[in-house]
């Protein structure tokens, strides 16, 4: 005999409440969030580009997610400080972090990390991105990269490089630079631009790869002179100096960036409300102006376009520490 289900009447209405939950989705999904106060975590002081950067975002976020956005300054351990705060964060939407270069650099350098960059965080966008300079001190009268190379290789004791932090952009730039031109000089690592740049005018160490907001003063001034710009095109402030790859170093792309990550497990609704939320920020004439003032380049991408971009950072980075030997005990 075959066996006979009866569905009754009260079967069918539990059936159909549990299909409305299920399409309703979870507490907190995109369409109930945000209904609370967001924290942005920054690993980086006051002041600085990075902090900039946060405070604009948060500020267009929360006219956008009609909720505060609230900026804490994490400072410390290359930004890991800020982003292990998130990376152990709720993955609720509620906390999110405004990381950049370091994100991507940190894994390759440091001996140990408090957490695993694709594993325990979730892109966001990709914010801006910031090009650099390689400057040399004018008083060596070059006027090109080559120039830069012939001097290094004829007289190496006479030149070194500067970098403003260990395990930065512009220590991996210089070693890279060095890897590639087959040049022998000293990588001399400072604790920010500032003195560095200050150095390489009073003709204490000759070049240095620095982003273009932290410099551009001193060009503009004639006090520092740039031989090359490391992004894929030339500058319009500075349409007769060329990028590295037309210098001659093929493949040859370096630069800054910033971006915001949440915890990882952060559900993917929220993940896409906030990515659209910040694709229409940075698609606005508004900030797109302010970041521009900062001599950033505004972006705003998906997740996964932004995870491939960390991808790609990190794979760069990897290499570079590796061949250099750059190690972060």
């Amino acid at each position: 005999m075959n066996d006979v289900h009866i569905i009754t009447k009260g079967t069918i209405c539990r059936l159909l409440l549990a299909l409305a939950l299920g399409l309703a989705g979870p507490p907190g999904m995109a369409q109930d969030y945000p209904d609370k106060p967001i924290r942005m975590l920054v690993g980086a002081s006051p002041g600085g580009t990075t902090d900039i950067v946060a405070r604009l975002i948060a500020s267009e976020l929360e006219k956008k997610l009609k909720q505060p956005v609230a900026v804490e300054n994490r400072p410390g351990a290359g930004g890991n400080l800020a982003l292990n705060a998130v990376a152990k964060a709720a993955p609720d939407g509620y906390t999110l972090g405004m990381a950049y270069s370091g994100l991507a650099i940190n894994p390759a350098v440091m001996q140990t990390m408090p957490f695993d960059t694709l594993k325990d965080l979730a892109p966001i966008s990709l914010v801006a991105t910031v090009d650099m300079f390689l400057l040399v001190d004018p008083a060596l009268g070059l006027q090109s990269v080559q120039d830069f190379v012939d001097m290094a290789k004829r007289e190496p004791d006479k030149l070194a490089f500067a970098a403003n932090a260990l395990g930065s952009v512009s220590h991996l730039s210089a070693a890279l630079f060095k890897l590639r031109t087959g040049i022998d000089i000293p990588i001399a690592v400072y604790k920010g631009s500032a003195p560095a740049l200050v150095d390489i005018m009073g003709g204490s160490v000759s070049a240095m790869f620095d982003t273009v907001p932290g410099a551009l003063s001193f060009v503009q001034q004639k006090r520092l002179q740039v031989i090359a710009v490391g992004g894929n095109q030339r500058l319009s402030i500075l349409p007769d100096t060329p990028t590295l790859e037309e210098a001659g170093l093929a493949d040859f792309q370096i630069g800054s960036w910033y971006g915001v990550v949440a915890p990882a497990g952060t559900p993917g609704p929220i993940a896409e409300r906030l990515s659209d939320a910040m694709g229409e920020i940075l698609g606005g004439t508004g900030i797109r102006a302010q970041l521009e003032k900062q001599m950033l380049n505004p972006k705003g991408t998906s997740p996964d376009a932004f995870r491939s971009f960390i991808v790609s950072e990190m794979a760069q980075w990897e290499k570079v520490a590796k061949d250099a030997q750059i190690v972060i005990k």
